[in-house]
């Protein structure tokens, strides 16, 4: 085995950020031999407390890799100065040094690019650092070089942390005297030098421009990839300098074939490309509102896209803090920490409501009839957008099952995940989709909906008298149900599936809460109890029932506060 540079992750108060990377890098196949420092920083102040102290419990029971070293952090440093000292402890120690954050998902081969990248170039003085990461541009060569340095999921040698200059004022200097600030900027194309000048005024604390800057007056290069290893999750108002975008969502590395060493230089070809890229999402925020007003003003919307509309309006108008405040205050659609179940009950209007049915009827019957393209929880959208791991899954007990799918829905109201996914579906010759409901939308389901491939019941023995389903489907269902976990006892020993898959389902890091979900008033009027499960325990549970974990997964409702919308794929060998 080679001699692996450490991993050193940076973490604050982002809990559910931490959790994704972390498991992101466990399933790279070096994690299990590479060392793992974890840099924990202080709270700022009271308010952030409990959310580093739940970072901090998470990652004491870290496991994965060879070893693990916590270092938490008595007091708040900042993110530079965090960043800053524990690049430069662990690389004294070790030499050479891979640099993550806490918002950076990692592909399974980011760990062998950086190792290999590493040892390919580490007696090659002009080169700085190693990048995992790199800006959706397509057709880039296998690997390339810009100069100077980057900063989301990177590795380095001591020699060129060396280099490293932390008065931002002389780098200011120096880049004044050669007169190359319009360099700097790529032709004015990206604000390095308006971030310089931020940081110097305190404005902001930026490591990262000083140690790219730092390596370009030196000369130095930094090698990327034509396709990303890093995924950034930040930029969703939750870090210290982020803001809400998807400009720098990634074209991912899904096969990564090995390294072979190019010459150290920058072609002007693809600097130009570069520029031609930050001139394209550097628009100012008039502009991009302006141009979101006129792209949507011809289109019939439904309610959902209306709201994702005002939305982005909001965005591109307010300043940064206050929209971050109010798109917290109107999305506070879980709320309280029920003692049991009848409490929060007692308090809610409940989920068998008419208004609920007939507000899902109206949409999902414009997707039968071809009116409406995807609908879910009663909203249509003008696009699919699919759960990629669900239809894998299928996929997976298809080919088990010679090619045949048999799927057992449960609360699959009038069948939105199998209208989601009927392109797909349709591509396969045995298929069988049944969902078991409430009484009213089994009557609904089997009058308007119901066909040789969708069937409605409306308990599970009369489901499995008529069907045999290899797959389990629970989306968007368990955390409705008061008792969960005595119920997933009851159906998985009367199924006894191959595969459960769970999808858009919160879970937290903290105790199982009993919380109280309101609908917005735009979609329908409706409040229900709702279980935040503790993902731990939820995991112990399927464990315990022979279920072995295949993969988890973010779903689509996203994250929340301070807690997450995940799915997991579970498999049995049937005994």
């Amino acid at each position: 085995m080679k001699n692996l540079a450490p991993i050193c992750l940076f973490v604050y108060n982002r809990p559910w950020h931490t959790i994704q990377t972390i498991e992101a890098l466990k399933n790279n196949i070096l994690a299990i031999d590479s060392d793992l420092y974890i840099y924990s920083d202080g709270p700022k102040n009271d308010l952030n407390t409990n959310d580093v102290n739940d970072v901090r419990s998470y990652i004491k029971t870290i496991k994965g890799f060879k070893n693990t070293d916590v270092i938490l952090r008595d007091k708040n440093l900042g993110l530079a100065n965090n960043i800053i000292s524990g690049v430069t402890e662990i690389i004294k120690r070790f030499g050479k040094i891979i640099v993550l954050e806490d918002d950076l998902i990692a592909s399974p081969y980011f760990l062998t690019f950086m190792n290999d990248a590493l040892d390919l170039y580490k007696d090659d003085e002009d080169v700085a650092s190693i990048h995992g990461y790199v800006y959706p541009i397509e057709n880039l060569p296998d690997t390339f070089f810009l100069k100077g340095a980057d900063c989301w999921g990177w590795a380095t040698w001591e020699r060129a942390w060396n280099i490293f200059e932390a008065n931002g004022l002389k780098i200011l200097n120096e880049i004044k005297q050669r007169k190359i600030e319009k360099e700097i900027d790529f032709n004015n194309s990206v604000n390095y030098m308006k971030m310089l000048k931020n940081q110097i005024k305190g404005r902001n604390d930026s490591w990262a421009i000083r140690w790219h800057l730092a390596a370009y007056l030196r000369n130095k290069f930094t090698l990327y990839p034509s396709k990303s290893f890093i995924k950034n999750i930040g930029h969703d108002y939750s870090g210290q300098h982020s803001v809400a975008t998807n400009d720098f969502d990634p074209i991912m590395c899904e096969n990564y074939m090995g390294l072979t060493k190019i010459p150290i230089l920058e072609k002007i070809d693809l600097r130009e490309r570069f520029e031609a890229y930050f001139i394209r999402t550097k628009k100012s925020k008039f502009v991009k509102g302006f141009n979101y007003l006129v792209k949507y003003s011809n289109i019939n919307y439904s309610i959902c896209n209306t709201k994702k509309f005002f939305k982005k309006i909001l965005y591109y108008l307010l300043p940064p803090l206050l929209f971050a405040l109010l798109n917290n205050f109107l999305n506070k659609r879980w709320h309280g920490n029920y003692h049991s179940w009848d409490e929060a009950k007692a308090k809610s209007t409940g989920y068998d409501s008419e208004e609920i049915l007939k507000k899902v009827y109206q949409s999902l019957y414009k997707v039968k009839s071809g009116f409406a393209v995807y609908e879910r929880d009663s909203v249509i959208f003008d696009k699919i957008y699919y759960s990629w791991p669900l239809l894998t899954c299928l996929m997976i007990a298809a080919a088990k099952n010679n090619g045949k799918i048999n799927v057992f829905d449960f609360g699959g109201s009038l069948g939105s995940t199998y209208y989601q996914n009927r392109k797909i579906l349709d591509h396969f010759n045995d298929v069988k989709w049944c969902i078991v409901e409430q009484q009213h939308f089994v009557n609904i389901g089997k009058r308007d909906f119901e066909s040789e491939r969708l069937k409605f019941y409306l308990t599970v023995d009369d489901c499995l008298k008529e069907q045999k389903p290899t797959i389990l489907i629970l989306s968007s269902v368990l955390q409705y149900l008061e008792e969960p976990y005595s119920f997933i006892s009851s159906l998985i020993s009367q199924i006894n599936v191959d595969y459960i898959l769970i999808d858009r389902t919160p879970f937290t890091i903290n105790e199982h809460r009993i919380a109280i979900q309101t609908v917005p008033q735009s979609i329908y009027k409706a409040s229900y109890p709702c279980h935040i499960f503790n993902m731990s325990q939820f995991k112990t549970f399927f464990s315990s029932h022979g279920y072995t974990l295949i993969e988890e997964f973010d779903a689509l409702d996203g994250y929340k506060k301070d807690f997450c919308f995940k799915g997991l794929i579970y498999f049995r060998e049937k005994t």
